[in-house]
């Protein structure tokens, strides 16, 4: 057992970006794919644009575009950092220890509708109409937002499940009600699952989930610009999001003709179920299951199983005389009033439009690239305490949670080289403190 104890941690600390990948195995991804690949499927990422650079993403991304502060650019670079991330998750290449995608032949088409958490209803309304119109078979939304919908956000729902195009969005991170657009009828709403396979704690749950899907420790990719290593592990139902799209892209690139509708429902159907028999607040119809969903017999339907079933018919009303027209006469006190409550009406809009987005996420932790040489550190991140999850390493110390408030990611500036771990022993005065080095990843908790 002592040797066994040495030996273990050496093991995990050569492991590949891909081997860190611990959802690939818990949704036995490798089998499902080869049964598909996601060949040629597209798959919109609304986010904060996508780094067509990165060497896990290099010729999977297509032309985009920008809305909001994004607006002018392709959507083809990332400053933040959060869309690279999901793009990985959803199609990643792999190949040489990388980040492996779930559907590693599909297409990514970025719409950077914001940078860090200024994301509006508006813009996402937008950023999902330009989508579909642009080619989109499924849709990721790695956001949320927690404040009233708009007409034009469900409105663009609508129109996109109109046009036969899979939507999936996170449920949130707070812990709370499930958010916005995953909370609208039709909308694939994915919650968090930790390793054991259970409930996140900080995912957002309710009446409207869906499907559940890996959302704690997940690694993926993120620009050099953020993290020198270009990886990066993160906890949030954004990854959970990404993943089933990455599984809704496996379907349709194995059954090219079949409809949104069938997508959804064979997804929905064939999910593994989790804590109480059929469809609960946390976790949906169960964990997606990529294998059971590319070959389990499931029969047609005729309109998506998740939204609200049609009103029944009603005979027609008898036919009525028409009502003369009566000429419209001016009404001076009438006009203050209108306008008034326009203005009011036009407030109220403005104020929601404006919110900001929660972005269903939590900021990442620094994964150093292995295979024969040693990157630099990336730089320590600011993270509020209760957010903060440094990967642990038996042979490095952790690296102390900075105490901060704000969600922002530094300016990664030139990379320091970090000093070599020396145990100190502690003085007779007053004990030593340790200096936080750079913590290499486990896939063990």
């Amino acid at each position: 057992m002592p040797a066994l104890a040495l030996v273990l941690p050496l093991l995990l600390a050569v492991q590949s970006i891909e081997e860190q990948e611990w959802h690939l195995d818990a949704l036995d991804v490798y089998t499902a794919q080869e049964i598909s690949k996601g060949d040629g499927v597209v798959v919109a990422v609304i986010d904060s644009g996508v780094d067509a650079q990165h060497p896990d993403l290099a010729g999977q991304v297509l032309p985009g575009t920008g809305f909001g502060s994004s607006k002018g650019t392709d959507g083809t670079t990332d400053t933040d950092g959060h869309g690279t991330g999901m793009a990985a998750l959803i199609a990643g290449k792999g190949g040489q220890g990388g980040v492996r995608g779930i559907a590693p032949r599909a297409k990514i088409l970025p719409v950077a509708s914001a940078e860090k958490e200024q994301f509006a209803l508006d813009v996402v309304a937008d950023s999902i109409r330009w989508a579909t119109d642009h080619g989109a078979r499924v849709i990721n939304m790695s956001l949320g937002f927690t404040s009233s919908l708009t007409p034009s956000l469900v409105r663009a729902v609508n129109y996109a499940i109109e046009k036969d195009v899979v939507l999936v969005a996170a449920t949130g991170n707070e812990g709370g009600a499930v958010s916005a657009p995953a909370n609208i009828g039709g909308v694939i709403a994915v919650a968090g699952t930790n390793r054991m396979s259970e409930p996140w704690k900080s995912s957002n749950t309710g009446e409207d989930t869906v499907l559940a899907a890996p959302a704690e420790g997940v690694v993926t990719a993120s620009p050099t610009s953020v993290y020198s290593t270009g990886y990066a592990e993160m906890d949030g139902t954004s990854a959970a999001s990404a993943i089933v799209s990455g599984v809704a892209a496996l379907v349709r690139g194995r059954y090219p003709t079949m409809s949104a509708p069938d997508v959804v429902n064979r997804l929905i159907r064939t999910a593994k179920d989790m804590g109480e028999p059929g469809r609960d607040k946390a976790t949906g119809f169960g964990m997606v299951d990529p294998v059971n969903a590319l070959t389990a017999d499931v029969p047609p339907v005729t309109r998506n199983p998740l939204l609200p079933p049609p009103k029944p018919s009603t005979t027609a009303p008898p036919a009525t005389e028409p009502v003369p027209a009566i000429a419209a006469t001016p009404d001076e006190n009438r006009v203050p009033f209108v306008l008034g409550t326009m203005l009011v009406v036009g407030f109220i809009c403005t104020l929601l439009v404006a919110i900001p987005a929660t972005r269903s996420r939590r900021r990442y932790v620094p994964v150093p690239v292995y295979g024969g040489w040693t990157p630099p550190p990336p730089p320590q991140p600011v993270w509020p305490t209760s957010e903060w999850a440094p990967v642990e390493d038996p042979l490095t110390p952790d690296p102390v949670a900075p105490d901060a408030t704000e969600w922002e990611i530094p300016d990664p500036g030139p990379a320091e080289p970090v000093e070599p771990w020396v145990e100190a022993a502690p003085a007779e005065s007053a004990p030593t403190e340790s200096a936080p080095t750079e913590s290499t990843p486990s896939s063990s908790d």
